[in-house]
């Protein structure tokens, strides 16, 4: 009496037959969903390969970003008036332009005592006016924006910096 890999189940007296076809369903489960998980992912390459391929970027579009440094003692004035003044004249005025703003909040002041809010433009539509002042005057009159642009203007420690990614 040899031994062989099967010679435990040839002591229980199985039929080899039943061995093979186990072995060959469970061989084959196990091929159709590993082949189905790479399809899966396959599929998944390709869609993001010609993506790539098509451009490094991260968009077409251009991106504007316009940094805040404002002062701790009216980081939440700054914060206030986006959120209830200039956003909402943004939404009525020109909603194409809301649509693509973003404001960030910082989650902590920085080194200097000062906070960092952020303005993202994704898309940045360079055919439309994201001024503050022009949309405050067309939402509230110019003696009312002017007012709101003042409070707006000394919130900033430093000058705003804009930049433009692609």
């Amino acid at each position: 009496m040899g031994v062989y890999p099967f010679h435990y189940f040839r002591i229980m007296k199985i039929n080899k037959i039943i061995l093979i076809v186990m072995a060959l369903f469970i061989n084959g489960c196990v091929s159709l969903s590993i082949g189905d998980k790479l399809s899966k992912r396959a599929v998944n390459k390709s869609t993001n390969t010609s993506k790539v391929e098509a451009s490094v970027y991260a968009s077409e579009n251009t991106t504007m970003m316009a940094i805040n440094h404002i002062l701790p003692a009216k980081s939440a004035a700054f914060e206030m008036m986006n959120k209830t003044i200039i956003f909402p004249a943004f939404k009525r005025n020109n909603i194409d332009v809301y649509n693509s703003l973003q404001f960030l909040a910082p989650e902590g002041e920085n080194e200097d005592g000062t906070f960092t809010f952020v303005y993202v433009a994704n898309p940045y539509l360079e055919d439309q006016n994201y001024d503050i002042l022009d949309v405050l005057i067309a939402e509230y009159g110019r003696s009312r924006a002017e007012e709101y642009f003042d409070i707006w203007l000394s919130c900033f420690a430093y000058e705003q910096e804009v930049m433009s990614f692609r």
